[in-house]
């Protein structure tokens, strides 16, 4: 009888503080505390691994993983999410490294994050670009598959319109110039699968 009781109190102690799991696509309103948004299905899957491409001489090479981030509140709350984090490698047509993040590739402040879908096409997926030294510009990056394989991905950058601080070292370049921002990336670009 005490062994009975004693099983039944451990399954309603773990059940309590047991993580709840959603699917990765159910929208984040009212989150639990230590819920798990996970990739039930493997969508993120196809997006994992290094994918290299040309443009302008240059060879980019993009490394994407899938990870399970953790989102804390300011009150000690959270939620896990199965997420893509990316970092980029640049080499100049003459072989010269002009980024590599991916050497060190950082989980914790990663250049890309996503997959995410767009708030009018949610089918349209994309990464959020963060470019390192860019006084916290941003972008994001349209991703299309380009093949049934998929491959091959087509990526399209928009930058987003986040105001120049005066204290940002391209502010005169940007404001008083008038150019654009020295963001070492294409606008359009296709990707292959390594």
């Amino acid at each position: 009888m005490k062994k009975t009781i004693l099983i039944i109190l451990i399954f309603c102690i773990n059940s309590v503080f047991a993580q709840q799991v959603f699917p990765l696509n159910m929208p984040k309103i009212d989150t639990p505390n230590k819920a798990y948004y996970k990739d039930m299905d493997g969508e993120l899957d196809q997006y994992v691994g290094t994918w290299k491409g040309n443009w302008e001489g240059k060879t980019l090479f993009l490394q994407l993983r899938k990870v399970k981030k953790r989102h804390t509140a300011g009150d000690g709350t959270y939620f896990d999410v199965d997420a893509i984090l990316g970092e980029r490698k640049i080499v100049s047509p003459n072989g010269i490294i002009e980024v590599d993040r991916v050497s060190n590739f950082d989980e914790n402040l990663p250049e890309f994050y996503g997959i995410l879908g767009q708030k009018k096409n949610f089918a349209q997926k994309y990464l959020l670009f963060q470019p390192d030294n860019m006084c916290n510009k941003t972008a994001n990056i349209d991703i299309n598959f380009t093949n049934a394989q998929k491959t091959e991905m087509k990526l399209s950058l928009k930058l987003n319109p986040n105001g120049v601080l005066t204290s940002c070292q391209y502010y005169n370049l940007i404001i008083v110039e008038g150019k654009s921002w020295p963001i070492n990336f294409p606008k359009d670009i296709v990707l292959t699968k390594q």
